[in-house]
């Protein structure tokens, strides 16, 4: 319990505090003031359950400042000294409704009477506000499992009612109703503060609403309706705008998506299956993204994005050529015809991604440079797309990993040894299915000795010039054997190799299996 002690006389302020047994009263924090004005400050931190203040006070008198108290503070308690007996401070005291009014000279006996009077009102209050705030907690408990009840199915009507009605929830639910599914990226400790911005966005509307959250990324709002032709379309949109509009002041990255109006609360299970399939559509959208039911049905899951196999050999040719610019054309050319195939499947999405990612990073090993951290036991390329949760995103973060395999280049390119192993990765690349491609052909065709030319590609990739075309071969090798229509030594003809018999020697020792078991384990 805090009592601030205000009174001007230095004798009586020290004579008080000695002679009252605070600690039996149950003041454990105490603060003295010698005018109104000092108490006002002391106040201003020290925010006291009781006052006990003199009435006549140079500066602010007590009156003023039981005034000012009683402005910011109006369950402070107030008890009142005065050595004069005059009717218009006793009626600014019964305005004020102070607790007591105790006469100069002081009784200890009176005082502490009066303190323990004030004592006692504080604690009451105290216990009524404690159960106050329990018994909100338990009801806004029942309100979320009842939200939750709703989309989860198998429960009993009545007993479900009857449950709302006890936390003094009205709405008919036999009437219209309808669901919306937020999706929060990174709600972490700010859980609580959504359930404050939902009910001041919807504070205006005397629409009946719970709220719930269903995980740790996602909750869900339920509009009722108060009367049987209650919720409208235009009202639940109105309703989601405003949430949106609030949530914006908060968080960065989320989604909102409206369920279709169901003809009854107790089908609300429909409208949240709705509004979980509109929510998919979020990840072709800017964050922040709001998608609205207008019950006519939606053509988005009818909308899917066909891969075209030309594109990654398009993106890889671009790649071999170190024309970045077409690369990187392609990946945003690619990303605008996604976007406007919002019923893709979303992992599907990823997979392509990937895929491009791959290819950048067997292009960067080529050279010898590290795109990824390797020391790590998971899949870095992978847990990179995974945690993307918008198109947008997974763009961004595919076009920064080529920009950055573009610089590695160019830093290359300033030390004088890339322009030249360039050339030499191309010629590879456009003759690795000439059966007799040596590194005569090589040398020749880059006018320069073998010698010099080993030492250049050794230099810029780490690897001779033989190894390169080997594994080169291996890897358009796998593409080809991937195709279950075409025979083994057909492959090996196309990948320059004259003999089956040693294309399946030098497979087998690149992969560990033989070119037969890699087809198998690709078609099962």
């Amino acid at each position: 319990m805090k009592l601030l002690f205000a009174e001007d006389e230095k004798f009586t302020r020290e004579g008080v505090l000695k002679s009252v047994s605070w600690e039996r009263l149950g003041i454990t924090e105490l603060h003295e003031a010698v005018d109104g004005l000092d108490a006002v400050a002391i106040a201003e931190q020290f925010k006291p359950d009781i006052v006990l203040t003199d009435i006549r006070m140079p500066r602010m008198d007590g009156i003023e400042l039981a005034f000012h108290l009683r402005r910011k503070y109006p369950q402070c308690k107030i008890v009142f000294m005065s050595g004069y007996a005059d009717k218009e401070y006793l009626k600014a005291a019964i305005t004020l409704k102070a607790v007591s009014y105790v006469e100069k000279p002081i009784d200890v006996e009176e005082l502490e009477d009066a303190l323990r009077g004030a004592i006692d009102i504080v604690l009451e209050e105290q216990r009524h506000v404690a159960n106050d705030t329990v018994a909100k907690e338990n009801k806004s408990y029942m309100k979320q499992e009842a939200a939750l009840q709703l989309i989860r199915g198998g429960y009993d009507e009545d007993m479900l009612h009857s449950r709302l009605l006890a936390t003094d929830f009205t709405a008919v639910m036999q009437a219209p109703a309808a669901t919306a599914v937020i999706k929060l990226i990174s709600p972490g400790s700010q859980k609580e503060t959504l359930g404050h911005l939902i009910e001041e966005a919807l504070a205006s509307s005397e629409q009946p609403y719970l709220y719930a959250w269903k995980d740790d990324h996602h909750a869900i709002v339920h509009f009722f309706s108060h009367q049987h032709d209650g919720v409208e379309i235009s009202h639940v949109q109105h309703l989601c705008y405003e949430l949106s509009t609030a949530m914006k002041r908060e968080y960065g990255l989320f989604s909102i998506a409206a369920g279709k109006i169901v003809p009854s609360a107790y089908k609300l299970q429909e409208s949240y299956t709705s509004a979980v399939l509109r929510l998919q559509e979020s990840f072709f959208h800017k964050p922040c993204s709001l998608i609205l039911h207008d019950n006519t049905g939606s053509d988005a899951q009818s909308l899917h994005y066909v891969t075209q196999p030309e594109q990654l050999v398009r993106f890889t040719e671009a790649l071999s050529e170190e024309d970045f610019a077409d690369a990187d054309q392609l990946l945003a050319t690619i990303t605008g015809d996604i976007r406007q195939h919002p019923g893709t499947l979303i992992v599907s999405v990823k997979e392509l991604y990937y895929r491009f990612i791959l290819e950048m990073d067997k292009f960067a090993q080529s050279r010898n440079i590290t795109l990824f951290d390797t020391s790590e036991e998971n899949d870095v390329a992978w847990k990179l797309i995974l945690e993307c949760h918008y198109l947008d995103d997974i763009h961004r973060v595919t076009a920064m990993k080529l920009d950055e395999l573009k610089k590695a280049i160019q830093d290359r390119s300033s030390g004088g040894m890339s322009s030249t192993s360039s050339r030499i990765v191309r010629f590879i690349h456009l003759h690795y299915s000439d059966d007799d491609l040596s590194v005569q052909d090589v040398s020749d065709h880059m006018q320069m000795t073998a010698s010099h030319l080993i030492s250049i590609f050794k230099d810029a990739t780490g690897k001779t010039i033989k190894q390169y075309v080997t594994e080169y071969r291996m890897e358009k090798a796998k593409e080809l054997l991937r195709n279950n229509r075409l025979k083994v030594l057909d492959v090996a003809s196309q990948v320059g190799f004259k003999d089956g018999e040693h294309f399946a020697k030098i497979f087998r020792k690149s992969t560990g299996m033989t070119p037969s078991e890699y087809r198998e384990r690709c078609q099962s």
